[in-house]
This record gives C-alpha cells, structure tokens and sequence, in this order.
C-alpha cells in the first residue's frame, strides 16, 4: 500500500512542478515585451508555426493585460505549492491530504466525464481511469486508518479497566 502512496505522492509533485513552472513562465512573459520572448527562443517560433493549438495558447495569453497575466501566475504558483503539500502530506500518510486529494479528485472526476463522453479519446480515458484509482486507493487508504484509529481506541479502553 506504501508503494502506491508514493506513487501518488510523486504525481502530485510532478503535476505541482508543471503548475509552478506555468507560474513562473507566465511571470516571464510579464517582464519582457512579446517580440523580445520571440527572438529569444526561436524554437517557440517554430511551434507556433506548425501547432494550431500552440498558436491559440500564444494568441489567448498575448491578448491579456499585464495585471491578468500575473493573476494567473500567481495563482499558478499557489497551485503549485498546494501540489507539493499535498504531495509531501500523502507522502507521509497524514488523513488530511487524502482528503484534499480525494476532494480534488472527484472535482475532476464529472469533467473528464464529460470530456469522454462529447468527444472520446484514449487520453482522457487514461487521464479518467488514473484519477478514478487515486480516488479510490485513497479511499482505502482512509478506510483502513479509520479502522486502525478504532481497533487502537478499542484496546486502550479495554487495557486501562
């Protein structure tokens, strides 16, 4: 079960290291002026040249203002540090990171649902049956504390009459 909570735990951090590296990117972006980003990493040019989605990414974030793209970096990087808590809270077993994590996890759950649903894709039933077993295995994981919890206030009442 331990091994399964570490797993867990590293793809929290893992999704938090994206969420703050989007923070910190975006943070970037607000220091310098669009064109000098361009001329900086030409690779960048060559994305938004053949990727459509790409292109779309670059033209949502180029039409907001300066106060809005910090908004959304800041609130990346706090995106990010509740990751990796919530990471280092699985990490050592503690119930109330399973919580958030299995709160955070049926969150996502009706969305990816419905992703499925209007338009199916091996990913987003991937990205479903991931977020289904973390929920779950943390359910489990709560269950079985819960009862450990319960057996060891069992023995105590019993052992101090």
């Amino acid at each position: 079960m331990f091994k399964s909570l570490k797993t867990i735990a590293c793809l929290k951090a893992f999704r938090g290291s994206i969420a703050s590296l989007i923070g910190i990117s975006l943070l970037y972006l607000n220091l310098k002026p669009h064109d000098e980003v361009w001329a900086d990493h030409p690779l960048l040019v060559k994305l938004a040249a053949n990727d459509p989605f790409f292109q779309i990414i670059i033209n949502f974030f180029a039409s907001l203002t300066g106060d809005q793209l910090i908004s959304i970096a800041f609130l990346a990087l706090i995106l990010g540090i509740l990751r990796f808590v919530e990471a280092s809270g699985i990490w050592l077993n503690k119930n109330w990171a399973h919580w958030i994590a299995v709160s955070t996890g049926f969150i996502y759950i009706p969305f990816e649902v419905y992703e499925l649903i209007s338009r199916f894709n091996w990913t987003i039933a991937a990205i479903l049956v991931v977020n289904t077993l973390i929920v779950l295995i943390l359910l489990y994981v709560l269950y079985l504390n819960k009862n450990s919890i319960r057996k060891r206030s069992i023995s105590e009442e019993l052992g101090s009459a």
